[in-house]
C-alpha cells in the first residue's frame, strides 16, 4: 500500500531536520574540539595562581593609592606601569604591556620546558627586563611549579607601562609577592637597565630610585665599566651556571647586540649543529655558540598569535588552538559538500 502524500512529506521533512541536526552536532563539535585548546588539571592549577597573585598585587596597589591608570589595566593585573617616568628608558606599546600579563603565558612556559625535557632539578638561567613585569612573574611561576634551579639576572630600568612607576618598580613588586606567598626568591642580580644596562640614559632621580630598592631588597647590582663588560659578565655568570635553557624576557641592550631581527620576533632557538647563530655579539649570541638553547619573548603580538593567547585580551583559562584555522577551513567544506548532497525536496511517486 502506497503512501499519501501527507505522509510522504512528515517523513521526508523528519529526515530532513535530523540531517541538519547531525549538521549541526558535527560543527559544533569541530569548533569545540579543534579551535579551543584546553588544559591539564596542572595547568589550570598554575595558571589559577598566577591570576591569584595578579589580584593579590591589584588590591595592595589600591590599598596604598597606586593603583594603575584608569583604563590602563583593564583585566586588573596589577603588572601594568605609567607611560611615563624617571624609569622609563624606551617607548613600548600598552597593548604588548596587556598582553604580556596573560596568565596563559606561565602554561604556554610550562609546555615549552617540559617539551625540552626540563623538570625538577634542571637548570634555567633567565634574563629578564621590567619592561614585561606579567610575563616575568609567568617565567619564574612556571619554573617553580617545575621545581626547576632558576639563576635569574633582572633589569630594572622598563619602557612604558612597564615596572616603571616610581612608587612600584620591579624591586617592590617583587617583594609583594614574595610577601603573598607567590614568588619564593629574589633575583641572584639586578642591573640599572636602559643604556649599557648601567642606567646611563635615566636621569639621577630614576637610578636613585632603582640603587634604592635594589639595596632594600639585598639583591646586588651588577655593574660594569662598558656594554661589552656587562655582556661579558653576564655571560661569564650563565655559562658557570651550565643550564640546559636560557630564557631571555626583553630586549636589554645586552641581550642581542646588533638588533638582530632573528631576536626581534622572539622564539626558540638552538645552538650549532640545529641551529645558527644569528649575527652580533651580544649574551643570546655567545650563550648559542657555547651550545646553550634560548628561549626569548620580545614580539608579543607575534607570539601570542602562534602561542594561542589572545593579543590585547581578557584573561581565560583556554588557548585559541592553532589548528582553528584548518578546523574553520574543514568546516566550511564539510558544509558545502553537505549540501550538494542534502536534498531539499523529493518528487512524489503516487
Amino acid at each position: 500500500m502506497k503512501k499519501s502524500l501527507l505522509e510522504v512529506q512528515r517523513i521526508f521533512l523528519r529526515n530532513a531536520r535530523l540531517r541538519l541536526v547531525f549538521l549541526a552536532a558535527v560543527l559544533g563539535a569541530a569548533w569545540y574540539f579543534g579551535a579551543v585548546d584546553r588544559m591539564s588539571g596542572d595547568e589550570l592549577r598554575l595558571w589559577e595562581k598566577v591570576r591569584t597573585a595578579q589580584d593579590h598585587l591589584f588590591r595592595w596597589r589600591e590599598d596604598r593609592g597606586v593603583a594603575p591608570e584608569e583604563g590602563s589595566d583593564r583585566e586588573k593585573t596589577g603588572f601594568i606601569g605609567v607611560e611615563w617616568s624617571p624609569l622609563t628608558t624606551t617607548l613600548g606599546p600598552l597593548e604588548a604591556k596587556r598582553t604580556a600579563a596573560d596568565p596563559l603565558w606561565a602554561v604556554h612556559a610550562l609546555r615549552r620546558f617540559r617539551a625540552l625535557g626540563i623538570g625538577e632539578g634542571d637548570n634555567v638561567a633567565l634574563l629578564s627586563s621590567s619592561s614585561f613585569p606579567g610575563l616575568v612573574y609567568s617565567i619564574l611561576a612556571a619554573a617553580e611549579h617545575l621545581g626547576a634551579d632558576v639563576l635569574w639576572i633582572h633589569s630594572l630600568g622598563a619602557s612604558t607601562w612597564g615596572a616603571n612607576n616610581p612608587s612600584l618598580p620591579w624591586p617592590v613588586m617583587a617583594s609583594v609577592l614574595r610577601q603573598g606567598g607567590f614568588l619564593s626568591r629574589k633575583a641572584d642580580w639586578y642591573t640599572l637597565g636602559g643604556r649599557g644596562e648601567m642606567g646611563l640614559d635615566l636621569p639621577e632621580e630614576g637610578r636613585n630610585i632603582l640603587e634604592d630598592t635594589a639595596a632594600e631588597e639585598n639583591v646586588p647590582l651588577l655593574k660594569a665599566s662598558s656594554l661589552s663588560g656587562m655582556i661579558e659578565a653576564k655571560t661569564r655568570l650563565i655559562t658557570d651556571f651550565a643550564p640546559q635553557l636560557t630564557v631571555s624576557v626583553g630586549g636589554g641592550a645586552a641581550a642581542f647586540a646588533g638588533n638582530d631581527s632573528e631576536f626581534l620576533r622572539g622564539g626558540l632557538f638552538f645552538p650549532p649543529p640545529e641551529g645558527a647563530v644569528p649575527p652580533g655579539d651580544g649574551v643570546l649570541q655567545r650563550l648559542l655558540a657555547a651550545g646553550i638553547p634560548v628561549l626569548h619573548f620580545l614580539n608579543m603580538k607575534e607570539m601570542a598569535s602562534e602561542a594561542g593567547i589572545p593579543y590585547d585580551g581578557a584573561p581565560a583559562p583556554r588557548f585559541v588552538s592553532l589548528r582553528s584555522a584548518a578546523v574553520s577551513a574543514a568546516g566550511v567544506a564539510f558544509f558545502f559538500l553537505f549540501l550538494i548532497f542534502h536534498r531539499r525536496w523529493d518528487r512524489w511517486k503516487p
